[in-house]
């Protein structure tokens, strides 16, 4: 069965000066957008047996890889990820998860797992509930879908003028790569004309250009 990805409210727990970010990756026995329930248990055998690594938007690949966990908690979906900040992706990462600790806001996490065979039954909305699964990565999603402030949902020029705000605290006080930098301008300057930001700029092609 090929990977599947899967995203609750999630939130972060804490940010350390040495890069190390404990962050809730998926909430257990809640429901997603598509009726689908992972159960209290489902992670337990494959953060015992497993290597996940942490990634960006799921995006496989050296650009994409930022760090790996340290220690793993089934019971309530929580990883402490040490970020690698010896590569400017992690170092970038880590600039974001800072900044939205020090505003009161979260970033949003996902993973990525299989469904074990008879593992997953048929629920009472219409999905499956995972009794088990193999994940093998969690992912930092900076844009997603259920984002707190998805600038694709951006529709108020309240909300607009917020984001273009976060955006230029962020050039002004942190450590980004050029690369990165340009990606942010380019953003404030769509929002600025009030254009729906491409999805090319926040979906996988954002990171793999850094």
């Amino acid at each position: 069965m090929e990977k599947i990805t899967k995203n609750l409210k999630t939130k972060v727990q804490d940010v350390t000066e040495k890069g190390i970010v404990t962050i809730q990756i998926t909430q257990f026995d809640k429901f997603d957008s598509d009726n689908d329930r992972l159960l209290k248990g489902a992670l337990t055998k494959t953060w015992n047996e497993g290597s996940q690594v942490h990634l960006v938007n799921h995006q496989m690949g050296t650009a994409t890889y930022v760090g790996l966990p340290i220690s793993k908690d089934a019971t309530t979906g929580i990883i402490e990820s040490k970020l690698n900040l010896n590569k400017q992706v992690g170092i970038d990462l880590f600039e974001d998860y800072k900044f939205s600790q020090e505003n009161g806001r979260s970033l949003q996490h996902s993973h990525g797992f299989q469904v074990l065979k008879d593992k997953a039954k048929k629920n009472d909305k219409g999905g499956y509930d995972f009794s088990e699964v193999k994940q093998f990565e969690y992912s930092t999603v900076l844009f997603g879908a259920v984002s707190e402030t998805p600038l694709i949902g951006l529709k108020s020029e309240k909300d607009i003028n917020q984001v273009i705000k976060d955006l230029e605290i962020k050039l002004k006080y942190f450590n980004y790569s050029d690369e990165h930098c340009k990606l942010i301008e380019k953003q404030i300057l769509e929002l600025k004309e009030r254009k729906e930001p491409s999805i090319d700029t926040l979906n996988g092609s954002f990171f793999e250009k850094w």
